[in-house]
């Protein structure tokens, strides 16, 4: 059995509030001022704050220094997440072994049934983070989706998925994100945009629009974009022959083997082929409803952690011979 003990959240990053004495200010995407940089410029120099520069001060003048707010910066937040465990199993028969019988054959099935076991794993990890599943009840649109469960034991949850952490309901009413609601608290939803466009000018002004609204603040902008087959292919034909907005260099993202990743303002563009309609409630992994709308999620990897146990990350546990499968009246 080859098993995994993890963690995918979302980190907390609380803006400041208006009322703390806070002056914030706009970062280019190369993390440099929005405006001209005086050092890069040459217009920068030292000197000592002895004296006014350039002034005569007289003795007994008050310079009324300024008042400095010291508390503490509503920057962090507490939030907690559950650990998750995934687990697949390789089962050899009795009938395998004697058709592989011998040293050499024996291994090379073992192998065989590793690599199955580990593409088995591969693919229920990205069912768990892309796809998860519809919550029980949810309504025709917009529903709500939750982690995956066990197929045997439905109180055993997968990690959160991009589907929940992305809520398309920024508002929703819901505490598995961290343990804070974002119905109480404004700060902890997520952007959204519900798409109109008709031409692949509108699609890419609407992308615009999401990229930026993600890029306010201090924390940085979406740098990977993940979407269904359909939604990059339309990207891609909005760019036309504009083969610059392909990515060549080392950050190609590679997705179920082969997916071309492109580039949008400093984010990779990427699909994957069970990413589900948030819209209309079709979940591509179990097979509900059928995909009429596409749907992207703009990431900002800064603000998303993945942790794993370092003494359960993707461990084999010995085999065990299981005699029920062979003497069924000792059930």
């Amino acid at each position: 059995m080859i098993q995994s003990v993890s963690q995918c959240r979302a980190k907390p990053q609380r803006p400041f509030d208006s009322g703390e004495g806070v002056t914030t200010r706009r970062v280019s995407a190369n993390n440099t001022p929005a405006h001209e940089d005086p050092a890069r410029k040459g217009r920068d120099s030292l000197d000592y704050p002895a004296t006014d520069r350039g002034q005569d001060k007289e003795l007994g003048v008050n310079t009324n220094d300024g008042t400095l707010r010291v508390e503490p910066q509503d920057g962090i937040t507490s939030a907690f997440y559950e650990w998750r465990q995934l687990s697949v199993s390789v089962t050899i028969s009795r009938k395998e072994e004697r058709q592989n019988s011998g040293e050499s054959r024996l291994l090379n099935l073992l192998q065989s049934k590793m690599m199955q076991a580990e593409r088995s794993l591969q693919e229920l990890l990205n069912n768990c983070i892309v796809g998860g599943r519809i919550s029980s009840g949810a309504s025709s649109a917009d529903g709500s989706f939750v982690a995956r469960v066990g197929t045997l034991d439905s109180g055993a949850p997968g990690p959160l998925p991009l589907t929940a952490l992305i809520d398309a309901t920024p508002s929703r009413s819901r505490t598995d994100i961290g343990n804070i609601n974002p119905s109480t608290y404004a700060w902890w939803q997520n952007q959204e945009v519900d798409s109109g466009a008709t031409t692949y000018a509108g699609v890419k002004q609407e992308m615009t629009d999401l990229y930026t609204r993600c890029a306010r603040g201090a924390g940085g902008e979406p740098d990977l974009i993940v979407a269904d087959r359909l939604g990059w292919i339309t990207y891609f034909n909005a760019l036309q022959s504009q083969e610059r907005y392909i990515r060549t260099d080392a950050r190609t993202v590679d997705v179920l083997g082969g997916s071309q990743a492109l580039a949008f303002f400093n984010a990779s563009m990427v699909w994957d082929e069970v990413v589900p309609d948030v819209k209309t409630n079709a979940d591509v992994v179990d097979a509900i409803g059928t995909v009429s709308k596409s749907t992207m999620y703009f990431i900002n990897s800064e603000a998303m952690e993945w942790i794993y146990d370092s003494e359960t990350n993707f461990i084999n546990t010995p085999f065990v011979r299981c005699d029920s499968l062979q003497n069924r009246e000792l059930n």
